[in-house]
């Protein structure tokens, strides 16, 4: 029988298969982040979901304001072990950079001092969502890195993969 319908086979492999591909998306890591020491951490969906989201106000490329949903960096290097709300010391701060880096490889860069809000800069945050509420399309998503002061978004990451600490020389 499966020999004269092969794509009845396909469609039974199909139809039992899909609810573990969904189970194994929902588990696989979305983002890592990595500390100049070597820390490291991934984060699933699900663990992304479960971290208090926050609000930041941003402007899109033709200046239309929107609403950023989604959770700082600053928070997700707190629960990797960096906590930029103690007083690191400026040569802690100013001598470390972070790198966003995206699936196809855009990189962009920040200061670490860009990053802690003491120095008075508004968040980077990381969102899975648009601005109505919908998941990213697959070009922008599962999750992107929204830099909320810039007025444009030379620095914005689609696809983001990981956000790492590095030392500066």
């Amino acid at each position: 029988m499966w020999r004269r319908r092969p794509w009845l086979f396909c469609a039974w492999a199909l139809l039992f298969a899909a609810p573990l591909l969904h189970a194994q998306g929902q588990d696989a890591p979305l983002l890592k982040v990595v500390l100049a020491d070597g820390r490291s951490q991934s984060f699933t969906r699900a663990q992304l979901d479960a971290i208090p989201t926050e609000r930041a106000p941003a402007r899109l490329r033709d200046g239309a304001p929107f609403t950023v949903t989604g959770v700082s960096v600053t928070t997700l290097l707190r629960l990797c072990g960096l906590d930029l709300s103690q007083n690191l010391g400026g040569g802690k701060v100013v001598g470390h950079a972070l790198l966003a880096r995206a699936a196809d490889d855009y990189r962009a860069v920040f200061g670490l001092a860009e990053v802690d809000p003491h120095f008075g800069h508004p968040p980077l945050m990381v969102s899975w969502t648009n601005a109505d509420g919908s998941p990213l399309s697959e070009k922008a998503g599962p999750v992107q890195l929204i830099s909320t002061g810039e007025s444009r978004p030379g620095r914005w990451v689609r696809q983001l993969q990981s956000l790492e600490v590095k030392s500066l020389p």
